[in-house]
This record gives structure tokens, sequence and C-alpha cells, in this order.
């Protein structure tokens, strides 16, 4: 092996170009080993040997992966990399490295992410399957994008330290969203979260008023929702089999969607109330899939009207 340092040092003493040419492996650090493959008229002949890196933590800051990769790039060997113990660099760079195959070694460094912008979280959770160590996020990182599962998985991680006051775009076209994902996924952020591509919500009626109940205006912090003042348009879809009717008049006014409870099988509350329900049958927005439910009704005094009513509106 020879020492990248020691070539270079050799170069600089000499007008006459080095040949290099007989060089099955280079040590050194990166900057050391770079140096001597950018210094194509001092030194000829190399580009397929193998280098074996000596860079630890740069001084506990991160070994800059950027320069990892272009060292890959100059040589057709294999570099290894074994030495690294706490990397730092972009998601994109840092990817880069671990997907090579001229790179070995890699695989417990403690990693940080530099991006300040905005980073795709299936790729975040892709790094932190590639390493045993810890990556840790910029404190100053503005967004994280993906669907509801990817960014949940994100947060959720062990690996993955995220600062927790990013905004939140939830991406996809015409998505379909557990509320209680959601509502989850509102628990890791202080930041705003753009539901605007979520086009249904499902779940139970306490899950759904949750999420929706966290709707905000766009950029502040809750749930946007795409209308209005972050107001929601989303269809939803009940998994409830029994409800309360000031719940699903609650549900009601959450959404200008449809919402479908055709997996309800009794309803409870007041008189006044369901027939409230049952008025809001529509097949463009309130309720769709009602109809054959029981009521139980929480009065002591009804009128005979409202139970005539009930009635008319095809409930037993």
């Amino acid at each position: 092996p020879v020492a990248a340092s020691a070539l270079n040092t050799l170069a600089g003493k000499t007008s006459v170009a080095v040949t290099g040419s007989n060089i099955t492996t280079l040590t050194g650090l990166i900057s050391d080993v770079n140096t001597a493959y950018a210094n194509t008229s001092g030194i000829t002949g190399l580009g397929n040997e193998a280098v074996t890196i000596s860079d630890t933590t740069n001084s506990g800051n991160g070994v800059a992966i950027s320069g990892l990769n272009d060292l890959d790039d100059n040589t057709t060997g294999t570099v290894d990399a074994g030495t690294i113990t706490v990397a730092a660099g972009t998601l994109a760079n840092l990817l880069t490295a671990y997907g090579s195959n001229g790179i070995t070694g890699l695989g417990n460094e403690t990693i940080t992410v530099s991006d300040t912008g905005s980073l795709d979280a299936s790729d975040l959770n892709s790094l932190d399957s590639k390493t045993s160590g810890s990556v840790t996020t910029s404190t100053s990182l503005a967004t994280l994008t993906g669907s509801v599962s990817a960014l949940n998985t994100a947060y959720g991680s062990g690996g993955l330290t995220i600062q927790g006051d990013e905004a939140i775009t939830i991406t996809g076209s015409a998505v379909t969203v557990a509320a209680a994902d959601l509502n989850l996924l509102n628990s890791y952020t202080s930041g705003s979260i753009d539901a605007d591509n979520v086009a249904k919500l499902t779940g139970s009626v306490a899950d759904l008023n949750t999420a929706f109940g966290a709707k905000a205006a766009s950029g502040s912090n809750g749930i946007d929702f795409g209308g209005s003042s972050g107001a929601a348009d989303q269809a939803v879809e009940i998994t409830d089999a029994t409800v309360l009717a000031v719940d699903l008049i609650t549900l009601n006014g959450n959404t200008s969607g449809t919402i479908d409870a055709s997996t309800l099988s009794e309803i409870e509350g007041t008189a006044a109330n369901a027939n409230s329900i049952y008025d809001t049958k529509s097949g463009g927005d309130g309720f769709t899939g009602i109809g054959n439910e029981a009521i139980t009704l929480t009065d002591t005094i009804v009128a005979a009207a409202a139970l005539i009513d009930l009635y008319t509106n095809g409930t037993r």
C-alpha cells in the first residue's frame, strides 16, 4: 500500500509527473487520496486502485460523505470505509454512499443529515435501514413529505432522531388515510400538516372527530385539510357499529364531504339528534348507508311526531 500523503509530497518535489500505475492500494485520509487523484498532471496512472481510508469522525463533526462519493468516482477499485464512525452529509449523498457497490465497511455509523429544506420520509427510512447507528436530522429541517405510513415510520423509529417541529406534506393523489394514523402523525410534530391530498378518512367516530378537531389554517400548527382556514371536505368512512348521535352530528359538522355510515347497527341519543342525522341523508354530503339501524333513545319524554319522523326515515 502507498500512503496518499506521501505520494502527494513526492509529486510536489518534482516537475516530472510521478507514475502510479503500479500502485494497487492507496491509503490515507479521504482528502489526501482525492488530492492525489485530482493531480492528473503531477501523478499519472491512477484510477483502478483499491483504497483504504483512515477517516473516523472528523473531530466529531462527521466525515463528509460527499468526499467519499468523490473518491468512489475516482477509482474503479473498492473503497474500504470501515474506519468511519461518524458521518455527515445530505440525504442524497448518504444514500449514494450506502448504495454504492464500490464502497465497503459502512453500516454502523452515527449519521447527521444536513439538509434543512425538505426531505422525503421514505428516503429517510431507507437510510435508517442501512446503519445500526443513530441518524439525526438537522434541527433546522423545514419539511418532511411522504405517505402517512412512511412519515409515522420515520417518527416512530428508534434509530431516527427528528426535531419534531417540521411542517408535513402528505403526498399522493386521492389518498385514503386512517384517522388514527393521521392523529398519530399529528402527535409527532408541532408543525403544520398539509392534508390537502387526502380524499378520504376512515376510522371510528372518535378518531375522526379528533383528526378534524385539529384542523388549522395553512401554515398554522395542526392539520390543514385544504379548505378555507383549513376546513375539511374529505369523504369519511365510519368503522363503528354503535355510536352516539351527538358524535355523528359533530362529525357531520366537521366535513362537507359524504359520510359513509353503513357499518352502523345502532345509534344512541335523543330523538331530536337522531332525526337530525337522518335529515342529512344525501348522496353529495351528509350521511349515506343509514336507514336500518336500531335506535336507542335517551329521552324520558318524546313527542309522537318525533317518533313518527324516525319511523318514516326507515329505522326500526
